[in-house]
């Protein structure tokens, strides 16, 4: 079979901002003639024992994958764990901690919004999540549906001011990441200790999406054990994405390629199989590496 492009970052129905079921999402690789995906649901493997029914399917191949939030000095670095062997009941359990850890967070940035005199009520947050674990799209989503809010001038933005290319995306920046007003570390799992778990279950760890995060600290993160650097991604331009690709190859490391697709509610600019780098070259150089861990 002729080398293909791959999409190795998609977000399914099993993320809290993810907006497709894993059909859909099959139906629209099938669409870009894909060869092979990856889900990787922010920690979350809900969705691949389907995934991988689908895979025979519509033949296209289904990497296992999760995206696992971790802390680094304050700052919410994402980690990517493809291969995971995410049937392992050890897994399951350390994903349920984050689960609860991240439910305690979202109270949290709640009350930190409340404190910033935004009309937001638990109710409010409920509804839009789903009984699903509150997002940064979560949050913008239950503002603006609720009655009268969008005459917030704050909320403006993201509905047609200057934010509104990417409002979910950019409403996290600006109230949740580090030093903005809604901040609130999740400490259940630093960067380091991310790397070492996903490696004790049979994954590659790789930075997704490393464009803020200095090549200092991500030089150290390599010394650690990290694998891989998501050089192609929505988040990078032409400039950001040859600079990690190098930096990959200067450290020997992996360099990977993934859209971040969530849906066009949640990231209105960004396409499956949008991004360059997608050769399935990538998935050969992955499934070699795992066979080194």
């Amino acid at each position: 079979m002729p080398d293909g492009e791959v999409d190795l970052h998609i977000h399914t129905s099993a993320s809290s901002d993810g907006q497709h079921s894993p059909e859909e999402i099959f139906k629209m690789a099938k669409a870009e003639d894909l060869r092979a995906i990856a889900f990787a649901d922010h920690n979350s493997v809900g969705n691949l024992e389907e995934g991988f029914l689908l895979s025979e399917t519509f033949q296209i191949e289904l990497i296992p994958c999760f995206e696992l939030n971790t802390m680094y000095e304050g700052m919410d670095l994402h980690l990517l764990g493809y291969f995971i062997d995410y049937k392992e009941p050890a897994f399951h359990e350390w994903l349920a901690e984050i689960e609860a850890a991240k439910w305690i967070q979202a109270k949290k940035r709640l009350k930190a919004l409340k404190s910033l005199d935004f009309r937001i009520e638990e109710a409010d947050l409920e509804r839009a999540a789903h009984a699903k674990i509150p997002s940064g799209s979560t949050f913008l989503r239950a503002l603006l549906e609720k009655e009268g809010t969008t005459v917030d001038p704050r909320l403006r933005p993201y509905v047609d001011g200057d934010r509104s290319e990417s409002p979910s995306l950019n409403f996290y920046r600006d109230y949740f990441r580090k030093g903005k007003p809604a901040c609130v570390p999740l400490d259940v799992c630093s960067t380091r200790e991310g790397i070492r778990k996903i490696k004790r279950f049979g994954g590659v760890p790789v930075q997704a999406h490393p464009s803020d995060t200095g090549d200092e600290i991500i030089t150290k993160l390599i010394h650690a054990g990290l694998m891989g650097l998501e050089a192609y991604s929505s988040y990078h331009n032409d400039e950001e994405s040859g600079h990690f690709y190098e930096l990959a190859k200067k450290h020997d490391i992996l360099f990977t390629a993934g859209s971040d697709f969530h849906g066009k509610k949640i990231k209105p600019n960004v396409e499956l199989a949008s991004v360059a780098g997608s050769s399935y070259e990538v998935v050969e150089k992955l499934k070699d590496a795992r066979k080194k861990i």
